[in-house]
């Protein structure tokens, strides 16, 4: 198998601090044996030759993710930076004595850059995580100096590219810090597997329910069998149990299988197993984690947008009529 190979940074001390915990990491997943993953590490220098020292060393060779590490010292967590900003405004000099108080940092191009990683994997894998958060802002020092230049060189290539703003060891001990960013590595270069459950939930007259995705999540606005990610060693109905306690305060007891479904998205492979959960009154739903929920008959099932991986089941039952299992 081919080496996925990853160009991971950090910084330099800066203003009055001894260390920064940005190299620290760095220097600790340098000795770490990764298996499959080459890691490239370089510890940047806090002046402008330092935002474009990383492109120099892409310019050289081929890399399969960018991941650059900076030190947050007001965070409580760690921050995973969704944008990158073209500005630059300092509030203090950086290490070559720049001071810039408000400036492009490249002119006639974006106000702001995304990140490229897939934000739906790193939702997954860090949506019970407390030490962890999206950031929108990625400030306008020379963190975010360094970011928008490397998006900004690479705004056309799908690398995954993201920058993570790290806590003092204080708030987060440098152990927990490196697993969190080692995490952080294998999803961007590692396609997912995931297992998923969703529940077939009817009504007296047959409907089925239907959950929109909340404000926020990465298919915001989208359909779905209500449902989710097997954790652990669960098995499939006991996964389904959990999530529909969680998602609807329901306790539910999964009967037959009603259809598995197999479905690549363009930054997961996904494993989908829909089961019959029986007749539901709908005063006793409670909706936790989804913005909307719907009836729906066999001739309203396609008026909502439901997620790639469950159309085809639901464009079938439109055509075919929906289910009704041997054991209800």
């Amino acid at each position: 198998m081919k080496r996925k190979r990853v160009l991971l940074t950090g910084f330099e001390p800066f203003s009055d601090l001894a260390i920064n915990e940005s190299s620290e990491i760095v220097d600790m997943i340098s000795n770490v044996d990764m298996g499959n993953i080459e890691i490239t590490t370089k510890i940047l220098s806090v002046d402008q030759r330092g935002t474009v020292e990383s492109l120099d060393i892409l310019k050289k060779g081929k890399f399969d993710a960018v991941l650059h590490l900076g030190l947050s010292r007001n965070s409580e967590k760690v921050r995973l930076e969704r944008f990158a900003t073209n500005i630059i405004s300092m509030q203090s000099p950086d290490n070559s004595g720049r001071l810039i108080k408000k400036s492009k940092i490249i002119e006639n191009f974006s106000d702001r850059i995304e990140t490229t990683v897939s934000i739906h994997n790193f939702d997954e894998e860090f949506e019970d995580d407390p030490d962890v958060k999206w950031s929108d802002s990625a400030g306008s020092y020379v963190c975010n100096e360094t970011y928008y230049r490397t998006l900004a060189k690479f705004s056309h290539s799908k690398v995954p590219i993201l920058f993570v703003h790290l806590p003092k060891m204080t708030e987060i001990p440098l152990s927990r810090q490196s697993e969190i960013v080692l995490r952080s590595i294998r999803i961007m270069v590692t396609r997912p597997k995931m297992i998923v459950v969703g529940a077939m939930i009817r009504n007296q007259k047959g409907s089925i329910l239907a959950c929109m995705r909340p404000k926020g999540d990465a298919w915001s606005g989208w359909w779905e069998f209500p449902g989710g990610k097997v954790e652990g060693e669960e098995s499939l109905k006991d996964a389904l149990s959990r999530e529909i306690e969680e998602e609807l305060g329901l306790p539910i007891m999964p009967r037959s299988k009603v259809c598995e479904i197999n479905h690549r998205y363009q930054d997961r492979d996904v494993n989908l197993h829909i089961f019959d959960c029986g007749i539901v009154d709908n005063d006793e739903i409670v909706l936790m984690e989804h913005d909307e929920s719907r009836w729906l008959s066999q001739d309203e099932l396609l008026d909502v947008k439901w997620l790639p991986a469950d159309f085809p089941t639901i464009e079938s039952w439109h055509r075919e009529g929906i289910p009704i299992p041997k054991t209800s």
